[in-house]
């Protein structure tokens, strides 16, 4: 397994436990993964933030309501 599949699977596996409430942002370590998978593909780590972004919204809303 190289070292983009492992930040992209460690990202997805961050997202689904945030949109779960399983996990909180702070818990997932996805900014590091972000951090290494940019220089290595930048197109999937643009869409991966997006969908990060959105789960970290739905986390506020929840947890602001």
């Amino acid at each position: 397994m190289g070292t983009e599949e492992l930040c992209v699977r460690k990202i997805e596996s961050g997202i689904r436990g945030i949109k779960n409430g399983t996990k909180e942002p702070k818990d997932t370590k996805c900014g590091y993964f972000f951090s290494k998978l940019k220089p290595l593909n930048e197109g999937l780590y643009e869409d991966l933030m997006d969908k990060y972004k959105d789960a970290i919204t739905q986390y506020n809303n929840k947890n602001n309501s």
